[in-house]
Protein backbone atom coordinates (compact mmCIF):
# COMPACT_ATOMS: atom_id res chain seq x y z
CA UNK A 1 0.00 0.00 0.00
CA UNK A 2 1.56 3.23 -1.08
CA UNK A 3 -0.78 5.60 0.67
CA UNK A 4 -2.19 6.89 -2.66
CA UNK A 5 -5.89 6.68 -3.16
CA UNK A 6 -7.27 4.60 -5.99
CA UNK A 7 -8.82 6.61 -8.85
CA UNK A 8 -12.24 7.81 -7.87
CA UNK A 9 -11.71 7.15 -4.11
CA UNK A 10 -10.79 9.83 -1.55
CA UNK A 11 -7.63 9.30 0.52
CA UNK A 12 -8.06 7.90 4.01
CA UNK A 13 -6.46 10.13 6.68
CA UNK A 14 -4.90 7.16 8.59
CA UNK A 15 -2.98 5.98 5.54
CA UNK A 16 -1.33 9.36 5.10
CA UNK A 17 -0.14 9.31 8.75
CA UNK A 18 1.22 5.76 8.40
CA UNK A 19 3.12 6.81 5.27
CA UNK A 20 4.70 9.69 7.13
CA UNK A 21 5.59 7.43 10.06
CA UNK A 22 7.23 4.96 7.71
CA UNK A 23 9.33 7.73 6.17
CA UNK A 24 10.21 9.02 9.62
CA UNK A 25 11.33 5.51 10.77
CA UNK A 26 13.35 5.06 7.60
CA UNK A 27 15.00 8.44 8.21
CA UNK A 28 15.86 7.54 11.81
CA UNK A 29 17.39 4.24 10.70
CA UNK A 30 19.46 6.04 8.05
CA UNK A 31 20.68 8.52 10.69
CA UNK A 32 21.81 5.65 12.93
CA UNK A 33 23.70 3.99 10.10
CA UNK A 34 25.30 7.31 9.15
CA UNK A 35 26.34 7.93 12.76
CA UNK A 36 27.87 4.46 13.01
CA UNK A 37 29.81 4.95 9.77
CA UNK A 38 31.07 8.36 10.88
CA UNK A 39 32.23 6.92 14.21
CA UNK A 40 29.42 8.44 16.23
CA UNK A 41 27.87 6.64 19.12
CA UNK A 42 24.50 5.00 18.52
CA UNK A 43 21.83 5.75 21.09
CA UNK A 44 21.98 3.76 24.31
CA UNK A 45 20.05 0.51 24.32
CA UNK A 46 18.29 -1.03 27.25
CA UNK A 47 19.86 -4.37 28.00
CA UNK A 48 19.54 -6.92 30.74
CA UNK A 49 21.95 -6.62 33.65
CA UNK A 50 25.11 -8.68 33.21
CA UNK A 51 25.20 -11.96 35.12
CA UNK A 52 26.76 -11.68 38.59
CA UNK A 53 30.48 -12.34 38.81
CA UNK A 54 31.44 -15.86 39.81
CA UNK A 55 32.36 -16.23 43.41
CA UNK A 56 35.26 -18.41 44.26
CA UNK A 57 34.95 -20.87 47.09
CA UNK A 58 37.92 -21.53 49.29
CA UNK A 59 38.90 -25.17 49.65
CA UNK A 60 41.11 -26.62 52.36
CA UNK A 61 44.78 -26.70 51.37
CA UNK A 62 46.07 -29.88 49.78
CA UNK A 63 48.12 -31.78 52.36
CA UNK A 64 51.85 -31.81 51.64
CA UNK A 65 53.58 -35.13 51.10
CA UNK A 66 55.25 -36.49 54.18
CA UNK A 67 52.44 -35.59 56.57
CA UNK A 68 50.86 -38.40 58.59
CA UNK A 69 47.94 -38.25 61.00
CA UNK A 70 45.73 -40.52 63.06
CA UNK A 71 42.51 -39.84 64.93
CA UNK A 72 41.44 -42.46 67.47
CA UNK A 73 38.36 -42.96 69.63
CA UNK A 74 39.59 -43.63 73.19
CA UNK A 75 36.31 -43.97 75.07
CA UNK A 76 32.63 -43.14 74.81
CA UNK A 77 29.74 -42.80 77.23
CA UNK A 78 26.03 -42.00 76.85
CA UNK A 79 26.04 -38.61 75.09
CA UNK A 80 29.79 -38.13 74.66
CA UNK A 81 33.21 -39.39 73.67
CA UNK A 82 36.96 -38.73 74.03
CA UNK A 83 39.56 -39.08 71.32
CA UNK A 84 43.23 -38.52 70.57
CA UNK A 85 45.07 -37.38 67.48
CA UNK A 86 48.67 -37.51 66.29
CA UNK A 87 50.43 -35.70 63.47
CA UNK A 88 53.86 -36.42 62.09
CA UNK A 89 56.17 -34.51 59.76
CA UNK A 90 58.02 -36.99 57.56
CA UNK A 91 59.05 -34.23 55.13
CA UNK A 92 62.29 -32.28 54.99
CA UNK A 93 60.85 -28.86 55.89
CA UNK A 94 59.05 -27.53 58.96
CA UNK A 95 55.23 -27.64 58.80
CA UNK A 96 53.98 -24.22 59.81
CA UNK A 97 50.49 -23.86 61.31
CA UNK A 98 49.78 -27.58 60.96
CA UNK A 99 46.31 -29.08 61.13
CA UNK A 100 44.52 -32.43 61.30
CA UNK A 101 41.10 -32.76 59.65
CA UNK A 102 38.54 -35.58 59.59
CA UNK A 103 34.88 -36.35 58.89
CA UNK A 104 32.44 -37.38 61.64
CA UNK A 105 28.91 -38.77 61.45
CA UNK A 106 25.94 -36.40 61.39
CA UNK A 107 25.03 -35.08 64.81
CA UNK A 108 28.48 -35.59 66.35
CA UNK A 109 30.15 -32.45 67.70
CA UNK A 110 33.68 -31.54 68.73
CA UNK A 111 33.37 -29.42 71.88
CA UNK A 112 36.91 -28.92 73.16
CA UNK A 113 40.54 -29.93 72.59
CA UNK A 114 43.90 -29.70 74.31
CA UNK A 115 47.28 -29.17 72.67
CA UNK A 116 45.41 -27.81 69.63
CA UNK A 117 42.63 -25.43 68.61
CA UNK A 118 39.36 -27.22 67.65
CA UNK A 119 37.05 -26.16 64.81
CA UNK A 120 34.00 -27.79 63.23
CA UNK A 121 31.80 -27.07 60.22
CA UNK A 122 29.04 -29.64 59.75
CA UNK A 123 30.62 -33.09 59.70
CA UNK A 124 34.16 -31.72 59.16
CA UNK A 125 36.22 -31.46 62.35
CA UNK A 126 39.68 -29.94 62.54
CA UNK A 127 42.37 -29.30 65.12
CA UNK A 128 44.96 -26.60 64.35
CA UNK A 129 48.35 -26.10 65.92
CA UNK A 130 48.15 -24.29 69.24
CA UNK A 131 49.32 -20.68 69.23
CA UNK A 132 52.48 -21.53 71.18
CA UNK A 133 53.57 -24.39 68.88
CA UNK A 134 52.80 -23.36 65.26
CA UNK A 135 55.67 -25.28 63.60
CA UNK A 136 56.34 -29.00 63.45
CA UNK A 137 59.99 -29.67 62.60
CA UNK A 138 61.03 -32.45 60.15
CA UNK A 139 60.90 -35.90 61.72
CA UNK A 140 58.79 -34.68 64.67
CA UNK A 141 55.49 -36.08 65.88
CA UNK A 142 52.89 -34.49 68.15
CA UNK A 143 50.97 -37.22 69.94
CA UNK A 144 49.50 -35.47 72.97
CA UNK A 145 46.50 -33.96 71.15
CA UNK A 146 43.18 -34.79 72.78
CA UNK A 147 39.56 -33.81 72.32
CA UNK A 148 36.06 -34.45 73.63
CA UNK A 149 32.65 -34.04 72.09
CA UNK A 150 29.00 -34.96 72.10
CA UNK A 151 27.55 -38.00 70.33
CA UNK A 152 24.52 -40.23 70.75
CA UNK A 153 26.65 -43.32 69.99
CA UNK A 154 30.39 -43.98 69.61
CA UNK A 155 31.51 -41.96 66.56
CA UNK A 156 33.73 -43.06 63.70
CA UNK A 157 36.38 -40.78 62.20
CA UNK A 158 37.02 -41.06 58.46
CA UNK A 159 38.87 -39.23 55.66
CA UNK A 160 41.68 -38.10 57.95
CA UNK A 161 44.01 -35.55 56.34
CA UNK A 162 46.74 -33.25 57.61
CA UNK A 163 48.87 -30.38 56.52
Amino acid sequence: MSGKAAPGKPREPGKRVSSWLGLFSLGAAAALVAAACAGGEPPARHTAAPPPARQSVAHPPVPPSGCTATVTLVESWPGGYRGTATIGNAGGRPMRDWYIQWIMPRGVTLTQAWNGTPMQSGPVAMIHAPAGKPALSPGSTVSDIGFVGAAASPPTFTQITCG
